[in-house]
């Protein structure tokens, strides 16, 4: 086990505002936020995670507590408030020493926010095989003999099709949404839906013969 010394805590209240009373006054609301800390965050699985949160909230209502009083404000007056601001502000990522960084990824506010999802690496020696594999891999480039096909056998095959489907054809190659391709092409997007299971079967189908 290894003893981490705390950072020196530098809050905005003066000396003066922490008078013997304001302990007092605060253990009076410790139940309070404990009580919405456990409400709020009971979806918590880890037993660890979910104590640390509570303590988070504890905390940040003691730094809230002492900036109240400084200005002459009872934080007593507004318990049930205090404490449920106090939950949701360690919900959003408020701690006592900052707040945690929107674009870590091992930030469970991150993971809320952008869709990010941590997984423990397999317990095989081998990566092979298994699905971190391919998306470790950070080669995205073609390789040339599917190139050299594509470059090919795509103006052939667009030469092939009705007049009213190579415009369509290339607006969705180039990734345009259905919505945009259907105004270009003057046809409903229902329609452009249809078009492109056709075209992708009859694409396959092109390649296909081709390749015999």
């Amino acid at each position: 086990m290894e003893i981490t010394p705390m950072p020196t805590l530098t809050t905005s209240a003066p000396a003066e505002a922490v008078a013997p009373h304001a302990a007092a006054t605060f253990l009076t609301l410790m139940p309070a936020i404990m009580s919405a800390a456990r409400r709020h965050f009971r979806q918590v699985r880890c037993h660890d995670r979910r104590h640390d949160l509570i303590c988070e909230a504890v905390a940040l209502g003691w730094l809230w507590h002492l900036r109240l009083t400084a200005r002459g404000r009872d934080s007593a007056a507004f318990a049930a408030a205090f404490a449920v601001m106090a939950a949701r502000a360690v919900n959003s990522g408020r701690r006592l020493c900052g707040c945690e960084k929107s674009r870590d990824a091992l930030s469970p506010v991150c993971q809320r926010r952008r869709g990010v999802t941590v997984s423990p690496l397999p317990d095989e020696s081998g990566m092979i095989g298994n699905d971190l594999d391919v998306a470790l891999r950070g080669n995205t480039q073609t390789p040339i003999p599917d190139q050299v096909q594509f470059r090919l056998d795509f103006p052939r095959w667009l030469g092939r099709l009705p007049a009213d489907k190579p415009r369509a054809a290339k607006e969705l190659a180039l990734g345009h949404r259905t919505r945009d391709v259907a105004a270009a092409v003057g046809v409903t997007p229902g329609r452009i839906s249809q078009l492109r299971r056709e075209l992708h079967a009859d694409y396959e189908a092109f390649c296909d013969g081709a390749a015999t």
